[in-house]
């Protein structure tokens, strides 16, 4: 019996140390959904949650480019040669400057007249949600932070910080009398921004030019 237990267990299939990063790093950006139920009343909640929900179109952007370019840069990562990379890096972080950019605008101005639609107050909603889109915007400001941090493999550490600032968030918020929607945006904000500028310092390190700052570099011509 014990021995066909054994064999059963084997079959199984196992979660693998990068499956359980993938989990780990979804739930940390999504941190604020772990408190939010019991700390806001459900009218806010839910205003809350569609402003949430709007921000999600950013980073869903962000992804399909990441899958892209992902290999390529984990690849000039690897050779001698770290001008290649760095011009890489640099028109990778224009790029997601231009895309949340865009992006960003786009949900701030469309996102409140469908949520007047869905009978969603718009004062609130619009408040909540422009305070996301920033924090979703990071990289306007400080680059493609976690892919390059992946591709100089050092994933390891822009996760852990991601679970720091995501934990401070969740002690900030617990300790605290937050019932504003738009006070806990500003917080989760605060704590995205500070992941991502600090993983910014860093790849300073690599030669990495941080967000707009890309666009001084000598291999970026816009004209």
């Amino acid at each position: 019996m014990g021995q066909r237990l054994r064999l059963l267990l084997q079959r199984q299939p196992r979660v693998r140390g990068g499956e359980w990063g993938g989990v780990f790093r979804f739930v940390t950006r999504f941190v604020d959904l772990l408190i939010l139920p019991w700390v806001l009343d459900p009218e806010v909640l839910w205003i809350y949650l569609a402003a949430r929900f709007a921000s999600l179109s950013i980073p869903l952007i962000l992804i399909l480019f990441d899958a892209r370019v992902a290999r390529e840069l984990s690849n000039l990562a690897q050779i001698r040669d770290k001008s290649r990379f760095q011009s890489a890096a640099a028109r990778v972080n224009i790029c997601y400057l231009l895309v949340c950019g865009a992006t960003g605008v786009f949900v701030i101005v469309g996102a409140p007249s469908c949520a007047i639609i869905l009978g969603i107050q718009a004062t609130p909603f619009s408040a909540i949600l422009t305070w996301l889109v920033i924090g979703q915007s990071a990289p306007v400001l400080f680059g493609a932070t976690s892919l390059l941090m992946h591709a100089v493999e050092r994933g390891a550490f822009s996760d852990s910080l991601l679970g720091l600032t995501s934990l401070l968030f969740l002690i900030t918020v617990a300790t605290s009398d937050m019932r504003d929607g738009v006070v806990i945006a500003q917080t989760l904000v605060a704590a995205q921004l500070t992941q991502a500028g600090l993983c910014a310092l860093l790849l300073t390190q690599c030669g990495v030019w941080p967000g707009a700052t890309s666009l001084l570099h000598k291999e970026i011509k816009l004209f």
